[in-house]
């Protein structure tokens, strides 16, 4: 082979490189030169495909591998499927969200988890009943799930959490610690049902959140979440999603593993939601019963059936939105025929064209209350299992849904992509001056036998949320509660309440 060409089958070098930019190099025959040139440009355009083909490659992976998803409320409504192709691994985290259990992939494993970091404070905690603590006190949250997708339509979903309180004056409160329990445990199967509908079955310990959360929620802000033993089915038909489920509610107690169902507590019920184009959101329909044989209201203790009727028409229309919610119970107390209802509705408007883009709201409640023993039946409403921050931006949860007028605004601004504020300002007065005032699980907190007056009292609250990466948020609240006159013609005058409160979550 002669030199020429051993030069040919060489990689040609920087030097040759430049003759594209400055020209042929000293000392270079013309003929050279131009074979030069021409392998440079060669090499260009072998260089400009691979680049080419690089970004080609890279914006058809964008195109095929979704975002990650969002953590939710409920860890087993998180899809990992997409992390089946290795390209749209691209979390540090991606690893342990998708662990393939088979060749064919079909079967795979998910990790996840939270750890949350809660202090709060109170000031007149109760209304200055019971044991105070002013110095403050530690909520601790570990909770570590996994779900194993097993193929032909069979899922299996464990969660264990831990949840302890350090410093509280008087000990644990129901829904401060469980230092090991668990949380959900289910099985999951895809039954064979008509080509046009979907149906999935649980069986298990699991957990639910209904529409707006104000009759069914995880009641995640208090330290304890919420669970159910039982069954539950999911129906995808006709554009309608709706969950059946017959559960008796978990009981959680301070200790390991020590966290039985209630079995005084039948919970059933059917929720179904269908999006709707013209509301601009959608529509819920829902019919939730309970039996509860030691429920507890200013009337008195006694067995309760109770049947929940209700609507939810909710969505947004330009710059407006609106969330609104009509409910009607029926029923027994105590032998007593039960009748009961709420109206709750929140409507805002979003100042979009604006920096910050501020939403501004206007909220209204009406919960039935108990007309007394001359009434002939029993009135009192009951929100079941409701959100853990029912009022306001902190999670001071002082006076709950029963016997209650609630007339609110709220403030929201998006102070940058990852930090939002948030001010609420809310007034409350009792709806029946035969009732007293509950809480949020409908614990009865005062009664209304020792004051005729109605009002109970405003609060203002605050809060600010800084979301700093996917897997982490921070938030600080505050509110102040001013008591009304029938905290202070009681017979313990009630004082107003100062909270504050700061957490740290890392989710993963």
């Amino acid at each position: 082979m002669g030199a020429g060409s051993r030069r040919d089958a060489r990689l040609v070098t920087t030097d040759e490189l430049r003759v594209v930019i400055r020209g042929k190099p000293s000392g270079t025959s013309y003929a050279g030169s131009v074979r030069t040139q021409k392998e440079s440009r060669t090499l260009s355009k072998w260089v400009w495909m691979f680049a080419l083909s690089m970004i080609s490659s890279s914006a058809w992976a964008d195109s095929i591998c979704p975002s990650p998803p969002p953590y939710a409320l409920l860890r087993q409504d998180e899809d990992y499927s997409y992390l089946r192709d290795p390209g749209c691994k691209r979390d540090f985290l991606d690893p342990i969200k998708f662990i393939s259990l088979s060749p064919q992939e079909d079967q795979y494993l998910t990790l996840g988890g939270e750890v949350r970091e809660w202090y709060e404070v109170f000031r007149n905690a109760n209304w200055g009943v019971g044991p105070q603590d002013r110095d403050g006190y530690l909520l601790q949250r570990i909770s570590t799930y996994s779900d194993w997708h097993l193929g032909d339509g069979i899922r299996l979903f464990g969660q264990l959490s831990s949840a302890t309180v350090n410093g509280r004056n008087g000990g644990p409160r129901p829904v401060d610690e469980a230092q090991l329990w668990l949380e959900q445990a289910f099985a999951q199967f895809d039954v064979p049902a008509f080509s046009s509908a979907d149906i999935t079955v649980r069986l298990g310990r699991q957990e639910f959140r209904f529409g707006s959360g104000r009759f069914v929620d995880v009641r995640d802000g208090p330290n304890v979440r919420r669970a159910f033993d039982g069954v539950s089915a999911v129906l995808d038909v006709g554009g309608w999603h709706a969950t059946a489920l017959v559960t008796r509610p978990v009981l959680n107690r301070p200790s390991v593993f020590d966290d039985p169902s209630d079995t005084r507590t039948t919970f059933w019920g059917l929720y179904a939601t269908k999006a709707v184009s013209s509301m601009g959101g959608g529509l819920d329909l829902y019919y939730l019963g309970i039996n509860n044989r030691q429920a507890t209201f200013d009337r008195g203790t006694g067995d309760q059936q109770r049947h929940t009727f209700g609507a939810r028409a909710f969505g947004s229309k330009g710059n407006w939105d609106y969330d609104w919610e009509l409910t009607y119970q029926a029923g027994s107390f105590a032998g007593l025929p039960l009748s009961a209802y709420s109206f709750a509705t929140e409507t805002g408007y979003t100042f979009k064209s604006i920096p910050f883009a501020p939403r501004v709201s206007l909220k209204a409640a009406a919960t039935s209350g108990d007309g007394g023993p001359a009434s002939g039946t029993f009135g009192t409403f009951s929100a079941l299992f409701p959100t853990g921050i029912y009022f306001g931006q902190a999670a001071i949860g002082l006076n709950g849904a029963p016997n209650l007028l609630a007339l609110g605004a709220t403030f929201k601004a998006n102070l940058s992509d990852s930090i939002q504020l948030g001010i609420g300002y809310d007034l409350f007065w009792r709806n029946s001056l035969h009732d007293g005032v509950y809480g949020l699980a409908g614990n009865l907190l005062r009664t209304g036998q020792e004051s005729r007056e109605r009002y109970i009292g405003d609060q203002l609250s605050a809060s600010i949320v800084w979301r700093a990466t996917r897997h982490v948020d921070v938030s600080l609240a505050y509110a102040y509660f001013f008591v009304g006159p029938f905290l202070t013609a009681s017979a313990i005058p009630g004082r107003d309440v100062q909270y504050g409160s700061a957490y740290v979550r890392f989710k993963f």
